[in-house]
């Protein structure tokens, strides 16, 4: 009898190990499942952009954020997309009114690890400079709209 509890002990804990193991797939489903995880999309889009005076290498503002120019003030515009391919095309239109301005346009570069790719864009005006008075500037991924911001040309800041 003494034999038996051992020997039998081990037959049972074999039993249970054999009847619980899942294949590596069934495993790998259940913990996601369990977890709620579920991937997310990644859909490329523009997540934002500012307006500014100028732009430091990485084509991020610097030395602030702005919506106040005067007319011989180069308008500098910094959009930041995720999710969307090198090469993807970010374009912007100043618009007074309901009538296009300028308007500029430049592929992306690579995206870093969190996928979003930085990208300058510079408005210049020459001559007499820009007329007084309000303007928007709408910005475009792959000719898709993805905002407007609005700033204003005064003869001071």
């Amino acid at each position: 009898m003494r034999r038996l509890f051992p020997l039998s002990l081990f037959a049972t804990v074999a039993v249970v190990a054999a009847c619980s193991r899942k294949s590596p797939q069934d495993a790998a489903f259940d913990s996601a499942a369990a977890a709620g995880v579920t991937p997310e999309p990644r859909n490329p889009h523009v997540m934002a952009f500012d307006l500014g005076h100028a732009l430091d290498s990485t084509g991020n503002i610097f030395g602030g954020v702005d919506s106040r120019f005067t007319p011989r003030d180069s308008i500098f515009i910094s959009v930041r997309a995720q999710y969307a391919p090198a090469g993807a095309t970010i374009s912007a239109r100043l618009l007074r009114g309901k009538t296009t301005v300028d308007s500029v346009s430049h592929d992306l570069g690579a995206p870093d690890n969190s996928g979003v790719a930085t990208i300058g864009l510079r408005f210049g005006k020459s001559g007499a400079g820009w007329p007084l008075g309000t303007y928007a500037v709408e910005v475009f991924l792959n000719g898709a709209s993805q905002g407007l911001k609005t700033y204003d040309v005064q003869s001071s800041r």
